[in-house]
């Protein structure tokens, strides 16, 4: 795999993945669709003079008819794909700035497509959250919880599943953060005993945090991680969809990121910052200091 340095920035502008509001949430997250253009800031890209920048925006969910959404949500997550293989070069790395965090799932699949692999690429998500439930089993019926399920196991939105003909296994994904899972994903997790490292492993155990990173990392062609907002504490990163009541700081991270940012072939998506609501200016900083520190900013 060729080693590749800088990042090509895609703006992916959606909140597709949030039909309904999010859990424990009262209000539907209007505003995380601006969190691309809030985060490429003119000021923030003087840090990657050489990056080139792309866009593309999902439909709101609310302009869709009930009856067609499931195909308006599979034809979008298409051309999205399409749209970063068509624009993806040599030599640069995918980054992805959503947007909900159903983004992630076009993005995994561009990566996947354009590198022909699965068995051989690791997935990391930084998150409060599994994303891994059934349509069935869903508490709200949005998509931005159920992607990773689509990519690793058979899914129950026939036009969804049809995108996925070759899954990921679930021996590939390792989730950082304090999760607060849906019953159904906590059985999934206890039944493919998915690995997870915690803010407790991160805090007390760091250097077998550390080791069993990176013996993950080895076993890799390449890596995807998509790091959402919301696995940061409230006080760090407020203006997100779900803001953790006890999620992590970048000093428990900072360390993960200069590991992370050493494996020869990766891919990132930083998604979830919501710039209308309270806290946004410090919200997006921590975002940028995220991205940057995948780069040695």
């Amino acid at each position: 795999m060729v080693s590749q340095s800088s990042p090509l920035f895609f703006k992916i502008k959606s909140r597709i993945g949030l039909r309904n509001a999010p859990i424990y949430q009262t209000e539907f997250n209007i505003g995380v669709e601006d969190g691309p253009d809030a985060l490429l800031s003119q000021n923030f890209l003087k840090c990657f003079p050489q990056s080139p920048i792309y866009s593309y925006e999902f439909p709101r969910p609310e302009d869709i008819a009930p009856s067609y959404f499931n195909r308006a949500l599979a034809k979008s997550v298409v051309e999205c794909r399409n749209a970063i293989n068509l624009l993806s070069r040599p030599g640069k790395r995918q980054v992805v700035i959503g947007g909900d965090h159903s983004v992630t799932f076009p993005s995994v699949l561009a990566v996947m497509e354009r590198l022909g692999i699965t068995k051989e690429m690791g997935y990391i998500q930084f998150d409060s959250h599994g994303d891994l439930n059934l349509q069935a089993t869903s508490p709200t019926d949005n998509f931005h919880g159920m992607y990773v399920r689509a990519l690793v196991d058979h899914f129950d939105i026939p036009e969804i599943e049809r995108l996925v003909p070759r899954k990921l296994p679930t021996n590939n994904l390792l989730y950082i953060g304090n999760l607060d899972l849906d019953p159904a994903e906590q059985a999934f997790f206890q039944e493919h005993a998915i690995k997870t490292l915690t803010k407790i492993d991160l805090m007390e155990r760091k250097a077998q945090s550390l080791h069993r990173l990176g013996l993950f990392m080895s076993q890799f062609q390449h890596l995807h991680i998509t790091f959402d907002l919301d696995c940061l504490d409230r006080q760090i990163a407020p203006a997100t969809g779900i803001p953790a009541a006890d999620g992590l700081t970048l000093e428990h991270i900072s360390d993960l990121f200069n590991l992370l940012s050493k494996h020869p072939s990766f891919s990132l998506d930083v998604v979830e910052v919501n710039p209308r609501k309270p806290g946004a200016q410090q919200t997006v900083r921590v975002a940028q200091e995220v991205i940057k520190e995948f780069f040695s900013i």
